[in-house]
């Protein structure tokens, strides 16, 4: 969208924080100089377009709705914004935005992390960790505080129903059910908005005790075990194990009355478990390697993570032979592409990765590695989507929005909100033709009397 929100307040010559009284003096006062009726056209020959751009300028500062859309949006917010798709597009864009910051907040709190954790451990400062953890205590209280300002918003009634009282002519006679169903849908709503949000809730605190337990842990090794620190975080895996069974569930039911082989039925509950498995064995054996119950190297406690990739390793070769195998010829070619660009992702994300793990391991079981280079890889990461989020992305928002600003401007969209037969009397416009109609002093071009005239 067109991010000038100047132009109008230039027009005008009023600045953006101008009152409502101010901005009707400089109206009336420009207004009565570039009346086509008033003014003197020899000196001042482009008065038409100045006459309206100062009564357009005029009609959407006057709006404070208009105004306010305006500032955030620019022009281009306010000619969509009466519109059902530029209300979603302007919601769009503003919860796009919103995400990006978030994103970028969160990217530079990990940055600030690492960083604290890497001096720390290579005994640069002698903090305590809960000094370290203050970033992701900050962004625990920030999602505890959003899930609770999330609660705390009214619920909004939904008027889907309302063509259902253009439809039916007994409208009347149906509208104390419809009234009932409205606030039972409500009711509903609301109660599913509670259930979100304190399990939310539930969700932020168990995050943060698993923190907690870690920096204690992290102080004072023998003043708390292995399997207390990770009693949150086995909490936190055993609900989302759940949701992912019952979602296994639905989905053989489903598989079972389409009639889906026992293969495809495998892969509905590989594809569905695996990733919870995988999470579940590595914090396993962590928890076994801290409190020595196994003595093994650090690597073989990070064998999962390797599989991981291994598991999307296969999935690209395997994704990149099945296209192959197709008949048709852009389909081949599309997935083709799309399986080569997902195989250089994943060489940049799996090197940086483990690299990063291999490090980790190196530095766990001995070897003379300082964090500040084990944490390389991360740092790398961090930045480059601190970039994407912070920059890059919002850029590329801008400029697909400034593409279609552009676009609607070639096609000739423009306001006509004032005819510039109109002139202020007494501080009241009337039309310069006295027979003109209502409808055309609101909108129109200048009439041509002068020139019938001459």
């Amino acid at each position: 969208m067109d991010r000038n929100t100047v132009h109008l307040y230039e027009a005008l010559g009023v600045p953006k924080t101008a009152t409502q009284d101010e901005i009707k003096k400089a109206y009336r006062r420009l207004a009565l100089r570039y009346h086509p009726d008033k003014v003197n056209v020899a000196e001042v020959p482009d008065h038409e377009t100045r006459f309206r751009d100062i009564a357009a300028a005029y009609e959407v500062l006057s709006d404070p709705k208009k105004r306010q859309v305006y500032d955030k949006y620019g022009m281009m917010g306010v000619q969509m914004a009466g519109t059902e798709i530029g209300a979603q597009l302007i919601e769009i864009e503003s919860l796009l935005c919103s995400l990006f910051l978030a994103a970028s907040i969160i990217f530079v709190l990990a940055i600030i992390f690492f960083s604290f954790l890497t001096v720390r451990v290579d005994g640069k400062v002698n903090w305590n960790y809960s000094v370290v953890f203050i970033p992701l205590w900050i962004l625990d209280a920030t999602l505890a505080f959003m899930v609770i300002s999330q609660l705390l918003r009214p619920v909004e009634s939904d008027d889907d129903e309302d063509e259902d009282h253009e439809d039916n002519e007994d409208g009347a006679s149906r509208g104390g059910s419809q009234d009932e169903r409205k606030a039972q849908k409500l009711k509903e709503k609301k109660s599913a908005k509670v259930r979100g949000g304190l399990f939310s809730l539930f969700i932020v605190a168990l995050l943060t005790a698993f923190q907690v337990l870690i920096v204690k842990r992290a102080n004072d090794t023998s003043s708390i075990s292995g399997p207390a620190v990770f009693a949150p975080y086995f909490v936190l895996e055993a609900i989302l194990l759940l949701s992912s069974l019952l979602y296994t569930f639905v989905a053989l039911k489903v598989a079972g009355q389409a009639e889906i082989t026992g293969k495809g039925k495998l892969k509905i509950v590989f594809s569905s478990l695996w990733w919870n498995v995988i999470r579940i064995v590595q914090a396993v054996l962590i928890m076994l390697r801290i409190d020595d119950n196994i003595t093994c190297s650090w690597g073989v406690v990070f064998i999962p993570l390797y599989l991981v990739g291994i598991k999307y390793l296969l999935q690209i070769v395997i994704g990149y032979r099945t296209f192959s195998q197709m008949q048709n010829l852009e389909m081949k070619q599309q997935g083709q592409s799309l399986m080569v660009a997902g195989g250089v992702v994943f060489a940049i994300v799996g090197s940086l990765s483990y690299a990063l793990i291999g490090l980790l391991a190196a530095r766990l079981d001995g070897h003379a590695y300082a964090v500040s280079r084990v944490l390389i890889p991360v740092f790398i990461v961090l930045s480059i989507l601190l970039c994407c989020s912070g920059c890059c992305l919002p850029c590329l928002l801008l400029a697909s929005s400034a593409g279609v600003d552009d676009e609607m401007e070639r096609d000739g969209a423009q306001i006509r909100l004032v005819s510039p037969n109109l002139r202020i009397e007494n501080g009241n416009l009337s039309s310069a033709s006295g027979t003109s109609s209502a409808s055309s002093r609101r909108f129109g071009r200048r009439s041509n009397n002068n020139s019938s005239q001459s």
